[in-house]
């Protein structure tokens, strides 16, 4: 390793070493894969090169036949790269997005017909036809095939948000508007055309769409039951108060947030339902709830409720099926779900922080990973990348990339001066 390298590796194993909290047991019924820290890497960085998608696989950007991991920046500006194996590819900042919030939000897409994953990549404090903060999203194409594309509202509002959140399947994309008034709302693309917006006022769609609900501020896409492709989308600040618009200066409670499904987005006319928040040990819905959610291949959601510590998985018809209180209350967790449908939940307490490896249905195949990095992660920033878990990272390091199977984490710096990793996607 050269004495750069070296000198990165001693910064962060000190410094790991001195902030450490001290370990706790595992949970009852899970076990723990101790690892110990490894060296800093530094890949060299690239430019995109135009490339052959013919062998790409479905989360590979530049056609090499392997997995990639996308990374979004935030800083004194922002960036997006994408970590391949042995480099880091610098994929260009479009034109005026410097320092306009240009990797706030990041996933993956088929959005043209080559067989390379695209990126798109959210910008949600962008100035859009004179309108500050309303936001936008960038098509990043893989393999070079094509230049960006951008994506914004038909009708942009000041401070809307839009591209606070990205979740795709195939080649639909949903992108959420939580700031856009009333109370927030997600837009539906396919293959970088507009196809619908979606509101609580929304034929179809539960609930309301009163001041500052934030609906659309996380999403999640998939298929379900019947053939549909699903969208779950979270109103944090949702007070769930029944029909009728509530004055939102009344509120003095907390609100409990909502998740709502639809079941199939691309339907002609929408059908969704509203999932009933956990209950505490007195009975109490839980505030907080979609606090962090995910669609898991082959079984549905994955949803977090940090006031009470419940993480429940929801089948493909979308009943309940388990229950896991093991992330302590009232911290945030970040979820993953893996192309087989294994969750990766990384708790945020500081004095327990925890990366648990969970099964949907079998308590008795979870696991809890452990390693020193995990004192330094960042919250909001977890995905799976082939079988391996990406987690960002502030100091030294700013990711570790974690075999489940044997708990080894490599340490990755990419990215230079105060920048920070805000998103990931594998």
């Amino acid at each position: 390793m050269p004495s750069f390298g070296r000198s990165l590796a001693v910064v962060l194993v000190s410094g790991l070493a001195a902030c450490s909290a001290p370990g706790a047991a595992p949970p009852a019924g899970v076990t723990a894969a101790a690892a110990p820290v490894a060296a800093v890497s530094r890949p060299p960085l690239v430019r995109p090169v135009r490339s052959d998608c013919s062998r790409a696989g479905a989360r590979d950007f530049d056609g090499d036949g392997r997995d990639d991991i996308a990374l979004g920046y935030l800083g004194t500006t922002g960036q997006v790269d994408v970590l391949v194996a042995g480099k880091v590819i610098r994929v260009p900042t479009p034109p005026g997005n410097r320092m306009k919030g240009f990797g706030w939000s990041v996933t993956m897409a088929r959005v043209n017909d080559d067989r390379c994953a695209d990126l798109v990549v959210g910008t949600r404090t962008l100035t859009v036809a004179g309108r500050k903060g309303a936001g936008a999203v960038y098509v990043l194409h893989g393999g070079a095939a094509a230049p960006p594309r951008r994506l914004v509202s038909p009708r942009p509002q000041e401070d809307a948000a839009f591209g606070e959140s990205v979740a795709a399947y195939g080649d639909l994309v949903a992108i959420g508007a939580p700031g856009e008034r009333p109370g927030g709302a997600v837009y539906l693309f396919r293959k970088g055309s507009f196809v619908r917006r979606i509101t609580q006022d929304t034929p179809g769609v539960p609930g309301n769409s009163e001041v500052a609900d934030r609906f659309g501020d996380r999403l999640a896409l998939g298929p379900l039951a019947g053939g549909g492709v699903g969208l779950a989308v979270v109103a944090p600040e949702d007070h769930d108060d029944g029909p009728g618009r509530q004055d939102v200066g009344s509120r003095d409670d907390a609100p409990l947030g909502a998740v709502t499904v639809l079941r199939d987005v691309t339907a002609a006319r929408l059908a969704g339902v509203r999932l009933p928040p956990p209950e505490d040990e007195g009975g109490r819905p839980c505030t907080g709830f979609g606090d962090s959610l995910v669609y898991v291949p082959r079984t549905g959601l994955a949803v977090f409720t940090p006031q009470c510590g419940r993480l429940r998985f929801y089948d493909l018809t979308l009943d309940p099926i388990r229950t896991v209180t093991t992330l302590r209350s009232p911290w945030d967790a970040d979820l993953a779900a893996s192309a087989d449908g294994r969750v990766a939940a990384l708790g945020s307490d500081p004095n327990d922080p925890a990366l648990l490896l969970l099964s949907p249905k079998d308590p008795a195949a979870d696991r809890r990973l452990a390693g020193d990095y995990l004192a330094h992660t960042v919250q909001r920033g977890i995905a799976f990348s082939g079988g391996r878990i990406v987690i960002p990272l502030e100091g030294a390091a700013d990711v570790a990339v974690v075999d489940p199977a044997t708990g080894k984490a490599d340490l990755v710096k990419t990215a230079t001066g105060d920048l920070f990793v805000k998103a990931v996607a594998g």
